[in-house]
């Protein structure tokens, strides 16, 4: 194989484990460490496809031997259209709460690779020093449109694991240093409802363009910036003093709870940055991916 095609196998091989099969246009986006036109890459999958090692079913790529993937992912694909519809509504609401800079569909909705048993992960960006004001109404705002995952009853409802302000927008500290993972998270991330914030947020994370190089951000129209009557009447002193007391609250809460606290949980709660993974999958799904890679061009 040469250059473009490892790309595309690689490529291949990583959303294989998602069983998400890809398009000629979301698999050059996705072109993993790999740059070409999208003549190219068509003309590398088909060479790839007389080799046996990639599949087509109608507009779909695949690696070969697993077309199922294809019928499976098409139920999924129905399924999100549902979930797609339902976030947008929540969203509609969500977006009017104060201090809210973006608001993001991320994991497996921003791909349409919903299942039944699946949530609806979301990635909240606020002002600088009001995260957990804004955090904390959009909790009760959730609970009060019995939208808010709990443990009880997790599928087709809201999950806020992530969310952070404006001054934390470089993923640095965050990422791995081998993060297929993460790569694909960010490249993926959808924003519903943004305030000037996701241009920002991919220009301090240049390094994707290095993962993948042919990947073009989203085209989104951001919204006003208007700052609304509540969010003037907590902008000073009092919003500082109601910040801290919720900041206190919400992070004492969210360290209380053994399953943030258990080995492999990825779990950071400050001022600035919530970050809820009881069950950070990037490191195993890294190994995955690279075996699965050793095993076939070896």
């Amino acid at each position: 194989m040469d250059i473009i095609e490892k790309s595309i196998f690689k490529t291949l091989t990583y959303f294989d484990l998602l069983a998400r099969p890809l398009t000629l246009n979301e698999v050059w986006q996705n072109l993993y460490r790999g740059k070409a036109n999208k003549l190219v890459v068509l003309l590398s999958l088909r060479k790839l496809i007389k080799k046996k090692i990639v599949e087509k079913n109608g507009s779909y790529y695949f690696l070969y031997g697993r077309k199922k993937i294809v019928k499976n992912y098409l139920l999924k694909r129905e399924i999100s259209k549902k979930r797609w519809q339902k976030a947008y509504s929540v969203i509609n609401v969500l977006k009017f709460i104060p201090f809210i800079k973006n608001v993001s569909v991320i994991n497996s909705l921003s791909f349409s690779n919903s299942t039944d048993k699946s949530d609806i992960d979301i990635l909240l960006v606020t002002s600088k020093n009001r995260l957990w004001i804004a955090r904390a109404f959009t909790v009760l705002l959730l609970e009060i449109l019995n939208q808010n995952k709990n443990k009880w009853y997790q599928a087709n409802k809201f999950c806020l694991g992530f969310a952070f302000d404006e001054s934390r927008l470089d993923f640095s500290e965050i990422k791995y240093k081998k993060d297929i993972d993460f790569t694909y998270w960010l490249s993926g991330l959808m924003p519903v409802c943004d305030r000037g914030i996701y241009k920002k947020l991919i220009s301090q994370n240049q390094w994707i363009y290095q993962e993948l190089p042919c990947w073009q951000p989203k085209e989104i129209i951001s919204a006003p910036v208007n700052k609304t009557r509540l969010e003037k009447i907590l902008s000073g002193a009092f919003g500082d003093k109601l910040e801290n007391f919720l900041a206190k609250i919400q992070i004492n809460k969210i360290w209380r709870d053994p399953i943030n606290r258990r080995p492999g949980a990825s779990v950071i709660a400050d001022s600035s940055l919530m970050k809820l993974h009881a069950f950070d999958k990037r490191k195993e799904r890294q190994s995955q991916w690279e075996k699965a890679i050793e095993r076939s061009l070896t």
